[in-house]
């Protein structure tokens, strides 16, 4: 699907919005009907919204000539996790996860009782454990180096803090969770490496 959108699009996109805050739906209902009358996912309209929203607020001459009323923008701006926060998120969970407590208790402790805040958390938390291994790798190993005990998301286990890593087990580890075919794969792989 093209991603261009007409100024047309736009105008009935803005006015979902004002029709939604109106009738007391939530923007998704907006972004919902949209998706319908145009084929796009409702991800992309509403990343679209939201672009253009923010155009708007910065020129709103543009809105104004374009014939395009901005709904009350009561909205809570999107809240970026600091680099602090992100450790110390995934260093309560995999520190907690290591003494049995569930991720979800975790977080819930963290939060304070305070339910946006803990789905903030969560949803940062499965996040990062899908997206940036590379920074869940240095927390564990961070964590290890402290002297603490991690659960290692990836193996499913929990590490003991100075335990060294048995590179044989993991590899024994990581093909017994192979089906049929992706070890067929994985040894053409290794056949490949080692020829």
């Amino acid at each position: 699907m093209e991603n261009n959108w007409t100024i047309e699009q736009t105008k009935t996109l803005f006015s979902l919005a004002r029709e939604a805050k109106e009738k007391e739906r939530g923007l998704v209902w907006a972004f919902s009907a949209m998706s319908d009358k145009t084929g796009r996912s409702v991800n992309s309209v509403r990343n679209y919204y939201y672009s253009q929203l923010k155009m708007f607020e910065l020129v709103p001459s543009l809105a104004k000539d374009l014939g395009i009323e901005l709904v009350d923008s009561s909205r809570e701006r999107f809240e970026l996790f600091e680099a602090d926060e992100i450790d110390e998120l995934l260093e309560n969970v995999l520190s907690g996860k290591a003494r049995g407590v569930s991720v979800r208790q975790v977080i819930a402790d963290m939060s304070g009782g305070d339910g946006k805040k803990a789905l903030r958390l969560q949803n940062k938390y499965r996040s990062m454990i899908l997206h940036h291994r590379e920074k869940v790798n240095e927390v564990m190993r961070r964590i290890g180096a402290s002297g603490k005990d991690y659960y290692n998301p990836y193996l499913k286990e929990t590490v003991a803090a100075g335990s060294e890593t048995d590179n044989y087990k993991k590899l024994n580890d990581y093909i017994a969770s192979l089906d049929e075919a992706e070890v067929g794969e994985f040894l053409q792989i290794m056949k490949k490496f080692f020829a």
